[in-house]
């Protein structure tokens, strides 16, 4: 098969943050997003991974309509770190 005859990928991922701290436990941040049954476009997840073990916290979006709106959201969140915490702070019910 040749790879000009492949679809594009379901899944789009970017490392927002390669480490970000939230209330001092250091995590990976990274932005998902996936084409789902009976969504146009991708639905959209943003998973802190803890660097030493414990809970995954993920905290989902709205969807994005193209690859192109799943760039600008990464761009967007990457770029500011402290919506990134407030995020995490809202997922785990802490605000």
């Amino acid at each position: 098969m040749s790879k000009f005859s492949r679809g594009a990928s379901a899944w789009k991922e970017h490392r927002l943050a390669d480490r970000l701290e939230v209330d001092g436990v250091p995590y990976t941040v990274e932005l998902v997003a996936r084409r789902g049954t009976g969504v146009q476009g991708y639905r959209v997840t943003v998973h802190y991974i803890p660097h030493e073990g414990g809970t995954e916290i993920q905290v989902q979006l709205p969807n994005a309509a193209s690859t192109a709106d799943v760039h600008r959201l990464a761009r967007e969140l990457e770029a500011d770190p402290l919506r990134l915490v407030s995020m995490a702070h809202e997922a785990r019910g802490a605000v």
